[in-house]
């Protein structure tokens, strides 16, 4: 499925995009431009999550052809997930910035954990995904 190879290292550049806007979008304004459709768009901010999860799924059952049948882009996808889950706790706040709630979900943490990171995580994330470009075969290692 060279379909799903091909989208899941979009899906990545453009996460680790989102991910480093902030640090430079000063220099690069497609990051920008990006970000402001997911701020805007609701339309868009659905066709992430829900693309997210379908490629996680699809990466997990249909891997690349060397690697293992089943969980051979194990990296690839783990990231996905975990950029997927960013995106929804960023569309949840930004449909719920008034309420304040005591209690932090999973979700809630998670989100947290990865604003203060952001740019770090924006760094693994294009990284895994120009070694997932480059050397598909690593999923063997």
């Amino acid at each position: 499925m060279m379909q799903i190879y091909l989208l899941s290292i979009v899906y990545l550049l453009v996460g680790s995009g989102f991910l480093l806007s902030d640090t430079y979008g000063g220099q690069f304004a497609l990051l920008l431009t990006l970000r402001y459709a997911f701020r805007t768009s609701k339309a868009f901010r659905r066709a992430l999550i829900l693309g997210g999860f379908a490629l996680t799924l699809a990466l997990g059952f249909f891997p690349m052809e060397p690697g293992p049948a089943l969980l051979g882009d194990l990296v690839p996808m783990a990231n996905i997930l975990v950029l997927t889950l960013w995106y929804l706790f960023r569309a949840l706040r930004h449909s719920d910035e008034k309420e304040n709630l005591e209690e932090q979900s999973v979700l809630e943490a998670t989100g947290l954990y990865f604003e203060k990171n952001k740019r770090n995580f924006g760094f693994v994330t294009c990284i895994v995904a120009l070694l997932h470009f480059f050397v598909p075969v690593s999923v063997l290692l």
